[in-house]
């Protein structure tokens, strides 16, 4: 059968298929199934057709003899409303599996402190996601995913079912094609060789997702709620989804149902400049969607001024410098220094700005946890005076230092005014090259030689490639720091 033919099936027809499928490798693969729900149209319906498969299964007296994993990646960066039709519904779905003794298993999974987007972005200096470098979907979803089924299925074994569809992108169907099993419905698992993926509604369109949902009681969750925040996001506007309140729910033909709608971080800037979906909440009168979309815009603007102003040419990570090196002298770019994490000022900026925020919001949009480990990580680049600290203790919020931060801060501050705070010394380097510098030789004096601390020259000089996107020829005599200071200090 080909895509065309299928789409003339009806829904209840397409439904069957895919009980039949589900209940096929539910009974015949002894792997367990692992449900992805992320509280978005397409994984609900996984949900609905998981339950009703094993109900069919009960009425017709066979043993449920597996457990089911439906599991959640909560990115702590959900819209209130959002977050909450998610905590709602993953509870009505156990509730309603305990009622009827259904062997499914909900879990709610959280990215490590550390991952967040709040550190990410403004502790360790991450720029904003893109294609290139699409850091965030691993930190805030595959990994606590990854730690989750690690523990359920030590041995890697699984069917891990997902509500991927071909009608999203020519893209992905292409995938989903090379990841076909031969004369079976199963797909590759990229990450454990002995998983599978299996995709029910593969060949389900939009407008099949919301007739079938219509079709569902809210049990499991609540469809209209869902229904609205997607059409919502989307702006209602008719191009992209439609709504006939008299006689129930329609969508017309030809017509993408709220597809375009996103669901997930408020703080998407995957989105690049523009995010459509705070727009259209913001259009329907959602509650305080203008203050996030306010910060997100800025944030965005803040960071797109080009690397010369908004990059470090120091890697956040290990204090040192990464250089092109793909190529030889024919690429331009060769043998320059590469862009490294944000810059301490944009991100002192945000931090402040993020704190502002959420004192107008009255809403927790950065924990404390969070605020400790963003002071952590500015520490270690020279922030001696415990920036982030100061701005948080003006929004009611108080923090301590350990003993031994306390000691190596203290040891810093008086090795700068003893060694570095020198007028010689101040023509040549920046304060915050100083001071970073000083922390990290009280950290680890024996390895502050391989980290990178240029001077001003060779800093403005760095930046002067980026501007022009390509190596200068420039004789530039570089100072090497690490020798001048262990020679002062003789």
């Amino acid at each position: 059968m080909n895509f065309n033919e299928y789409k003339l099936f009806s829904i209840e027809e397409k439904e069957q298929q895919a009980l039949q499928m589900l209940e096929y490798y539910y009974t015949t693969d002894s792997r367990p199934f692992c449900v992805a729900y992320s509280g978005g149209k397409d994984s609900s319906v996984l949900v609905y057709l998981t339950v009703k498969m094993l109900e069919n299964l009960v009425k017709k007296n066979k043993k449920l003899n597996k457990e089911i994993l439906i599991i959640n990646s909560n990115t702590l960066a959900e819209l209130p409303p959002v977050l909450k039709h998610l905590e709602d519904s993953l509870k009505k779905i156990q509730d309603y599996a305990n009622l009827h003794k259904l062997p499914i298993k909900v879990k709610e999974v959280k990215p490590e402190i550390k991952n967040t987007l709040n550190v990410q972005l403004l502790g360790v200096g991450m720029p904003p996601p893109s294609n290139q470098l699409r850091w965030c979907t691993d930190k805030l979803k595959v990994f606590p995913i990854d730690k989750e089924i690690k523990e359920n299925f030590p041995d890697g074994r699984f069917i891990s079912v997902i509500g991927t569809r071909r009608d999203e992108s020519f893209s992905r169907e292409a995938r989903i094609v090379k990841k076909t099993v031969k004369d079976t419905d199963l797909k590759l698992n990229d990450r454990y060789k002995n998983a599978s993926n299996l995709m029910p509604i593969e060949f389900w369109s939009t407008k099949d997702v919301w007739e079938y949902l219509f079709k569902q009681s809210n049990e499991l969750m609540n469809i209209d709620f869902l229904w609205k925040i997607y059409s919502d996001a989307s702006g209602k506007d008719t191009k992209e989804c439609t709504f006939v309140g008299a006689g129930g729910k329609h969508i017309e033909e030809g017509k993408i149902g709220c597809g375009v709608s996103r669901f997930g971080c408020w703080q998407c800037y995957m989105v690049r400049d523009q995010d459509k979906s705070l727009d259209g909440l913001m259009q329907s009168g959602y509650k305080n969607i203008d203050l996030y979309k306010e910060y997100r815009d800025w944030f965005w603007n803040l960071t797109q001024q080009g690397w010369e102003k908004t990059r470090d040419v120091y890697s956040h990570r290990h204090q040192g410098r990464d250089l092109y090196n793909k190529g030889d002298e024919l690429n331009s770019k060769y043998g320059m220094t590469m862009p490294k994490g944000l810059i301490l000022k944009i991100r002192k900026k945000s931090f402040l700005r993020l704190l502002d925020l959420q004192s107008k919001l009255k809403e927790t949009i950065i924990t404390k946890e969070e605020i400790i480990l963003i002071q952590n990580r500015w520490i270690e680049e020279g922030d001696l005076n415990l920036t982030a600290f100061k701005i948080a203790k003006k929004y009611n919020h108080t923090f301590t230092l350990s003993q031994d931060q306390r000691k190596n801060i203290k040891e810093a501050k008086l090795f700068y005014k003893e060694k570095l705070n020198k007028k010689e010394i101040k023509k040549e380097f920046d304060i915050a090259t100083l001071k970073r510098f000083a922390i990290q030789y009280i950290l680890n004096p024996d390895k502050v030689e391989n980290k990178f601390f240029p001077s001003k020259k060779e800093e403005r000089h760095i930046r002067k490639e980026w501007k022009k996107e390509k190596k200068l020829n420039i004789d530039i005599k570089f100072i090497n720091l690490f020798y001048m200071f262990t020679n002062m200090s003789n």
